[in-house]
């Protein structure tokens, strides 16, 4: 969720990774000044989700629980801190196993990896009219610069920050596909 540069309030939901098809704009990268490639902090990797839901007001407590584990995320490998990283939720509105058990899924799927970040600036205001949320795919990638020892193919990136002025545009995107 977040307000748009009209003054409104939005809500773009984030799909799995392969419901991907389409961006909102494909940025050039002979349009911008790439500033930092890095990937979401290793302390933001979440592999067990516990869910509470099924709330008894008069105990003022959650009668059910739900999880969803991943055994191969980054924080539970080699290259992870070879541990379980909680994420505990209460869920007061549902009631049913089947919804609680799907967000504790969804939100293991959005959280068990790290994913790579896109820093640039475009020098002029090209840009300018996208928003947070917005879609974007890279065309004209330098090919000598890779994403983490993977050369840039039709990845999709949503755009996390936004800093707009009147001659340029700095931006964050998070691949999502």
């Amino acid at each position: 969720m977040f307000i748009s540069g009209d003054g409104k309030v939005k809500i773009r939901t984030l799909r799995q990774t392969d419901d991907y098809s389409a961006a909102d704009v494909t940025v050039d990268f002979n349009d911008i000044v790439l500033e930092g490639i890095s990937q979401t902090p290793i302390g933001e990797v979440r592999n067990s989700i516990l869910i509470n839901y099924d709330h008894d007001y008069g105990a003022s407590s959650n009668k059910s629980s739900a999880t969803a584990t991943d055994s191969t995320s980054q924080g539970t490998t080699v290259n992870g801190f070879n541990q379980t990283l909680k994420l505990e939720l209460d869920a007061n509105e549902i009631l049913d196993s089947t919804t609680a058990t799907k967000l504790a899924e969804a939100y293991l799927y959005l959280m068990k990896a790290r994913r790579p970040i896109i820093n640039f600036k475009c020098a002029s205001p090209k840009y300018s009219h996208l928003e947070i949320g917005d879609i974007i795919k890279f065309s004209n990638w330098d090919s000598n610069i890779k994403i983490y020892g993977t050369a840039m193919g039709t990845d999709y990136y949503i755009v996390t920050k936004i800093e707009k002025h009147p001659d340029s545009t700095k931006m964050e995107t998070i691949k999502v596909s």
